[in-house]
Formats: structure tokens, sequence, C-alpha cells
């Protein structure tokens, strides 16, 4: 429907949908982060609205458009839906909307009173007001390659995967509650200035400059940090502050930083075992979750999502190192380019069981089975050692044919049946001897 725009109607239905967003904390913080990645609306606007509902109606009209906009595309409640109250080319128009507001906060950045431990290394003490600005302005940023795993969700109009933080909001609340009571005292936050070509500082008599096109991003402390940007939003004159440790690191080194890092909410062991492995499996499995066909597909936490991931790291990359066992880099680069060739063929020919349908599957075939990355593994090497790196792809389905995965008539199916109660590993090894038996009668 072309509507024109009918600011009485609107104003009469959005009263009612702000006071149900009001009961959801998640969907007023998805609405701000909306608002500030696509708009560059000044966080804590949102929240101002829900508390103050009537300060809307004196926005103009490209603003207004902007809000309702990201309130449906958060909610999708059809009743608050912008092409009901705005014409077109509104809507188009507000694709290019930009809060007009310059930023006060911005690279280069100086923190004062910092000391210098080592040319990469610095200490320092910030208030709450000035970490809440570097939130708040996107200078302080959070980065999935260095910190705790993203929640994963599929977007239902494109088929694309969205990564957001994932924030413990038990975790946050309670800080927030020490905090109002003056019961939390100052602890480290960990932040790394990154060494990435573009990323640079300069240190003078205790001031440390962070420069212009510097990434800066956060290692430790991120629910500390959500905890006080939310005090500051409902208090900015709170007083209170924070020690921080600020690297100056490449990727890899901030990787293995927060791999022996301890936190309150203890990292996942599967992701401590990503940023921090060495060996060539897991170099090699690194390798992998680049390819198209993999990517978002490996899970780097323990716990899978069926609905998105196919199997985790800890899997592919211990089932690498122990079946292809690579002892130098003409290893690991040999094994990379089979296991490309091997997963950009699988993937594609068994689709449906392996991505799209992958949860239905699960309930008949053995194949779909995260663990069964392991039995792939063993055929990828058995091709490999039968006929080199060229091995023929369509012999990849052959041998996959050729096995019985159905969960009713399988051998796997005694073997499968006891994960929970039998050790993991136990059944891993299970499912290799059983796929190198399969595969050798195969080939």
């Amino acid at each position: 429907m072309v509507a024109s725009t009918d600011k009485k109607e609107l104003f009469d239905v959005l009263p009612e949908i702000l006071s149900e967003i009001a009961k959801h904390r998640d969907q007023q913080r998805e609405i701000e982060e909306y608002l500030v990645e696509k708009h560059n609306i000044t966080r804590g606007s949102f929240i101002e609205i829900v508390a103050q509902p009537e300060k809307i109606t004196h926005f103009a009209k490209d603003k207004l458009v902007a809000f309702i906009n990201a309130i449906y595309e958060v909610t999708h409640y059809e009743n608050i839906n912008p092409s009901e109250f705005f014409l077109n080319k509104d809507l188009k128009a507000i694709k290019n909307y930009k809060e007009e507001e310059q930023l006060p906060v911005a690279f280069p950045y100086t923190m004062n009173g910092v000391i210098r431990v080592t040319n990469e290394d610095y200490l320092t003490a910030l208030s709450y007001k000035e970490l809440a600005a570097l939130e708040n302005h996107q200078l302080l940023t959070y980065n999935f390659q260095t910190q705790r795993l993203a929640k994963k969700t599929i977007e239902k109009r494109t088929g694309l995967i969205k990564k957001k933080k994932d924030i413990k909001n038990a975790s946050v609340n309670a800080i927030v509650k020490l905090m109002k009571e003056g019961k939390y005292s100052p602890s480290t936050l960990l932040f790394n200035v990154l060494v990435d070509g573009k990323s640079s500082i300069s240190f003078d008599e205790g001031e440390l400059t962070i420069n212009e096109d510097s990434t800066l991003n956060i290692i430790d402390g991120a629910h500390r940090l959500e905890a006080i940007v939310r005090i500051i939003e409902e208090n900015p004159d709170f007083e209170g502050y924070m020690n921080v440790d600020i690297k100056h690191y490449p990727i890899e080194k901030a990787q293995k930083l927060l791999a022996i890092t301890n936190t309150v909410n203890r990292f996942d062991k599967t992701l401590v075992k990503y940023y921090g492995g060495e060996q060539y499996g897991e170099e090699i499995t690194k390798y992998l979750m680049t390819l198209p066909v993999l990517q978002d597909r490996i899970e780097i936490k323990t716990a899978i999502d069926k609905k998105i991931t196919i199997t985790n790291f800890a899997i592919l990359s211990t089932a690498i190192q122990t079946i292809f066992a690579p002892e130098n880099s003409k290893d690991k680069y040999d094994v990379q380019d089979v296991l490309k060739r091997f997963y950009e063929y699988l993937i594609p020919s068994f689709e449906s069981a392996l991505v799209k349908d992958r949860v239905k599957n699960l309930e008949t075939s053995w194949l779909s089975h995260h663990n069964m990355h392991v039995g792939f593994i063993v055929i990828a090497k058995k091709l490999y050692d039968k006929y080199g790196k060229e091995f023929p792809v369509d012999e990849i389905v052959r041998i996959i044919n050729g096995i019985d995965f159905n969960r009713e008539t399988s051998e796997l199916t005694p073997i499968m049946g006891g994960q929970g109660k039998t050790n993991s590993n136990k059944v891993k090894a299970q499912i290799k001897e059983f796929i190198e038996k399969e595969t050798d009668k195969l080939l």
C-alpha cells in the first residue's frame, strides 16, 4: 500500500507499540543499535522515546520515518509498518538518512594519565562517562575475531547469517546493581589498538593518542562496558572509573591473549582452542572456515546451532590433526588443498542433508550429524592416499552413497546412540574406524 503521511493516525498507533516494546529490553537494544548503525542517531535516543513518547511528535519527517522504520525492522509488528504511513519516496530516502550532528568523540583520541609499560603495552584509568562515550560513538568496537562468540541468526527475508554480541543480560544486570550500590570495585578492562596497517598510536609524557583510521577493540570486559553504558544512559552524571589495559597487538597475538584471559563469564573451551591453538590441524580448519561453502557454518563454540552450523571447530581440527597428522608447513598446505577440494564438492553435492534441511534430516540420517565430519575427513584421507591431491571428486558422492547412514539400519546407530553416555572421544574413534572400514570396501 502506498499511503500519504498521516501523522495523526500514526501517533494513535505508536503509544501502544512503545508500551509493548517497553516490556522487552532486548528489542529496545536492537532498535537502538539499528538507529546507531544505519542513521548515526545518538545512542539512548530510542530509550528516551520509550520513556517519553510525546517527544517523537516533534521530530522532522526524515527522523520520524527512520524511527518508525527501525521499530518495524526489529519487531515486524504489522500495525507499525511504515508503508502504511509514508510515501514510497519517503521510505527510499530514509536509506541514506544520517543524523547531521557531528560526533564529538572521534579519532584521533587522546587518553591522559597513561603509563607506558612497553611500546605495545599501556595502563590507565578511564571514567564511566569516558568509557560510555567511546562505546556510544563507536570508537570502541567489538571484534568477533578477538572476542566472545557471536550470536548467530538467519535473516528470514534474505537467508543471510547475522551476527551480534553474545551479551548475557543476567550478568550485566548484576553488575549494574553492584555499581549503583557502590559495591563494584574498579577492575581492569582489556582494549587493543589493532595492528592492521591502518591503526597507529603515539605516546608523549603520559598522553596516549590513538590516531585517525585506527581500530580500537574490546578484548575483555564487554559485560562491564555494557553495564557502564546503561548506567550513564540513566544518569549521565554517575561517577565511577575502570582500570584499562591497552595493547597494540596484531590479530594473532590478540587472539592468544584472549585465550589465556580468565573472566567471570568463562570463554567456551572450543573458543579457547580456536584462539590459542597452534597445531596444524587448527590452522587448516581456520583456513577451511574462510571458504564460501563453510563460512559461518563451522561453530567456534562447543554447542552447535543445528539450524545454522554443521559441526564445530574442535571436532574438525582434531579430526584433521589425528587423521592427516600434518608434521610441517608442506603437509599443512597439502592437506589444505585436499580438504578445500573435498568440501567444495561435498557441500553442494549433499546441500540438503548437510545445510538446507539438516535439522529435518537429522531425524532419519547420521549423515547430517556434526560428528560425522570425522568420517568425512577419513574419506578425504583415503582418497588422497589412493589418488593424490587431484583425486576424482565424483568418488566422494559414490563412497557416501555406498555407506548406510539410515538411523534404523546403519551400523552407526549403536555407536552414535551412546553419545552423552559414552566418552565423546571414544565415539569419534568408533566413527573413524567404521568409516575407514566402509571406505576401504568401496575403494
